[in-house]
């Protein structure tokens, strides 16, 4: 009986904190798309709603909202992202997505948080609360565990196993990339390859840990497969686990899981070849973790409370770490800005590369870094040294390509992982949708 009227308590709670008209409840698909667009409508100079490129089998939109203080991007201001339910059945995410664009509309609409308003006026905010709504449709709820059904999209593929791998490195022609996708994965990649996303999260269920790339790996499970770029991505797991209300402990939370400190490189927990966070880092500038909140997969809906106030504070502090490293533009001897430049940082083989109007972002850990610019006909700058001592201060840097021709001077080259990508598959951000 208590149980019973603490819950009912926590439910009237957040819906007074949330709003006198979203409860925190799971959404079929219609129920999604209508709650979406009635935020839009109430918060029309904050929030807008669009569809990826192409829908689910069963002809579903591929609903992202943008949550913006400008309708177009300016200079230099950031994109994130978060993605959920993936896998149709693992719900929590969705709905924490869902309750997210509410919290962070009406608390910056009332100016009760000036972190919040901080945190929402200097970044563009993108939030996908279902990749797989077919997936979703076709799930039960209370399956803790494996469910019999929609766990994968209709083709009966599992959508974090499709994403182009190591393997494909090499392709000459960027559509090759596109074949043999589902079409839930295609839409997501074209979105991930023509947008400058900085930052992302990956949310399941099933677990309760933060997990960072690799997740594939030449070796068995058990072991590391770590980036160039491990100590951010941990930095970036802490960040989560450590403002989460318990996933910090790392044992005695899920099943006989243990994870130090909450957190887990993805090929030593399991690996995973066709994964979508390894994808976001070998062909965009993008840097995601994916994110495991509930032990459950699908919860009773009176779970979605609790799973709220034990992952909010982690949801806002991780947004505000794409506020870290340098950014800036990259310009010609003429002061014009270079589309599609590497900036490279010395030791770490994993170049950014500049957007339409010569921008580009790179997180960075505290620490003395020396850095360069390069186009991809030869011209480069010289090294530039900086000093990052804020993990919470971005620093501008630019670069002007004024050196002539490299040893490598013809050459349209891209360098991911000691690997040559032929005709630049990094992102050349041709479709600037949201500038």
């Amino acid at each position: 009986m208590w149980n019973s009227y603490i819950v009912h308590l926590w439910t009237f709670l957040f819906t007074v904190t949330i709003s006198a008209e979203i409860v925190l409840k799971y959404h079929n698909y219609e129920e999604m798309t209508a709650t979406l667009q009635n935020l839009v409508a109430k918060y029309p100079d904050l929030l807008s709603l669009y569809q990826l490129d192409g829908t689910s089998i069963q002809g579903r939109q591929l609903w992202v909202i943008k949550i913006a203080t400008e309708k177009k991007r300016p200079d230099l201001k950031p994109m994130v992202k978060y993605l959920a339910n993936m896998h149709g059945n693992e719900a929590v995410g969705k709905e924490l997505m869902i309750g997210l664009v509410e919290y962070l509309a009406e608390t910056y609409k009332n100016g009760s948080d000036p972190e919040i308003t901080q945190l929402v006026s200097t970044m563009d905010i993108h939030l996908m609360p279902s990749m797989n709504p077919d997936g979703f449709e076709n799930s039960s709820i209370g399956f803790c565990s494996q469910s019999p059904t929609g766990r994968h999209n209709m083709n009966d593929v599992d959508l974090n196993r499709n994403f182009p791998t190591w393997d494909d490195q090499n392709f000459t022609d960027v559509n090759r990339l596109y074949n043999n996708r589902e079409p839930e994965t295609r839409a997501v990649m074209k979105w991930i390859m023509e947008n400058p996303f900085v930052l992302s999260i990956n949310f399941h269920d099933g677990a309760i840990v933060a997990n960072y790339p690799w997740d594939d790996s030449d070796a068995p499970s058990g072991q590391p497969s770590l980036t160039d770029d491990d100590e951010l991505f941990k930095d970036l797991a802490r960040t989560y686990a450590g403002n989460h209300e318990y996933m910090h402990k790392g044992s005695g939370i899920c099943h006989s899981d243990s994870f130090p400190e909450g957190i887990t490189n993805g090929a030593q927990w399991y690996v995973v070849a066709g994964g979508m966070q390894d994808f976001n880092y070998l062909f965009s500038n993008c840097f995601e973790i994916t994110v495991e909140v509930s032990c459950c997969k699908y919860p009773l809906a009176e779970d979605l409370v609790p799973q709220w106030n034990a992952n909010k504070n982690s949801l806002i502090k991780y947004l505000q770490k794409v506020h870290q490293g340098i950014k800036g533009h990259v310009l010609d001897n003429k002061g014009e800005v270079i589309v599609n430049a590497k900036v490279i940082v010395e030791g770490i083989n994993k170049p950014v590369t500049t957007t339409a109007t010569g921008e580009y972002w790179r997180l960075l850990r505290p620490g003395q870094y020396k850095i360069k610019a390069q186009d991809n006909f030869g011209h480069y700058s010289d090294f530039q040294t900086i000093s990052i001592t804020s993990d919470s201060e971005v620093q501008i840097m630019d670069f002007t390509l004024d050196k002539g021709y490299s040893e490598n001077q013809g050459a349209e080259t891209c360098f991911v992982e000691s690997k040559i990508i032929l005709s630049c598959l990094l992102i050349q951000y041709v479709y600037p949708i949201f500038y």
